[in-house]
C-alpha cells in the first residue's frame, strides 16, 4: 500500500484506479457505481453448491524447484456460516540465515453467499498488516491497519478458492485490505499433478494489480497457482 492509497489514520482510504479516478468518486463504493464489482446476488439455496466439498486443501510453496513454505485452506461450518481459514507460511534462507520469511493468517466468513466478514494478519518480512472487516448496511466495511475502508456489492476476495474468482473484474485483498482492478482470461485445458496423480484443469491466467497462474478443476477447487515473486523467480503452489 502506497501512501496515495491512505489519507490519514482514522479515516476512510480512496482507492486509486484508472477507471475510478474516470469517474471521480472517492471510497471503494465507487467499483460498484463503475460496474466493477459483481451485482448484488445471494447465491440462496443454490449456494451449498459453490463452496468446496473438500474440508481442506494443502499446497507446497516452491521457488526454484525447492520447498520454502505451506500454504493451507480449511472450510468448516459454524452456526450455519461457512468459514474459511487461511494458513500461508513461507521462510527463504541460506546457510542456516533466513533471508525472508512471510506469514499469513485469514479467517473468511460466509452467510448466505455473501463474504459477511474478514480477518486476517500478516506478517511480510516485518512489515505488519492487520485487517478486520464486517458486513454492516449493504457493504464490507473494516479497517486495515486502523484506517478505514468499505466496501459495496458482492465481494471476492483474493485468496483465489471462490468459483467465481475468474469472472470478477475486482479481487478484495485479504492482506492489505485493497481492492485491486484484474483481467481474467481462459488460457486453456491441461493436465495438472495434485498429489501425485494427474488432473483435468482450466488454466486462467490473471494480470493487472494482481499476477496469477491458477489452474481450477473439475470441482473448481484449486489444483496449482504460481506466480512472479519480487526478485523474479516463480513461486509455485502445488497441491498435494
Amino acid at each position: 500500500m502506497t501512501g496515495s492509497d491512505i489519507k490519514a489514520p482514522g479515516t476512510t482510504a480512496r482507492f486509486d484506479i484508472n477507471r475510478r479516478r474516470a469517474l471521480r468518486l472517492g471510497g471503494a463504493s465507487a467499483l460498484a457505481a463503475a460496474g466493477l464489482l459483481g451485482p448484488g446476488r445471494p447465491f440462496g439455496a443454490a449456494a451449498a453448491n459453490l463452496v468446496p466439498q473438500d474440508k481442506a486443501w494443502r499446497f507446497l510453496v516452491l521457488r526454484h524447484g525447492n520447498v520454502i513454505g505451506e500454504h493451507r485452506f480449511d472450510f468448516s461450518r459454524r452456526d450455519g456460516d461457512f468459514i474459511v481459514e487461511v494458513a500461508i507460511d513461507i521462510s527463504v534462507g541460506v546457510l542456516g540465515v533466513t533471508l525472508f520469511r512471510f506469514t499469513h493468517r485469514a479467517e473468511e466468513v460466509w452467510r448466505d453467499g455473501w463474504l459477511h466478514g474478514l480477518t486476517s494478519a500478516t506478517d511480510d518480512d516485518g512489515r505488519l498488516w492487520r485487517v478486520q472487516s464486517l458486513r454492516r448496511d449493504g457493504a464490507l466495511r473494516g479497517t486495515v491497519n486502523d484506517v478505514g475502508f468499505d466496501v459495496s456489492g458482492f465481494v471476492v476476495p483474493a485468496s483465489l478458492w471462490h468459483r467465481d474468482t475468474p469472472k470478477t473484474q475486482v479481487l478484495f485483498g485479504t492482506i492489505d485490505g485493497r481492492t485491486k482492478v484484474v483481467n481474467t482470461r481462459l488460457v486453456g485445458e491441461e493436465a495438472v499433478e495434485v498429489a501425485g496423480r494427474p488432473r483435468q484443469a482450466r488454466h486462467f491466467r490473471l494480470t493487472g494489480e494482481i499476477e496469477r497462474d491458477v489452474w481450477y478443476d473439475a470441482d473448481c477447487g484449486i489444483a496449482r497457482v504460481t506466480f512472479p515473486a519480487r526478485d523474479g523467480s516463480l513461486i509455485t503452489l502445488e497441491r498435494q
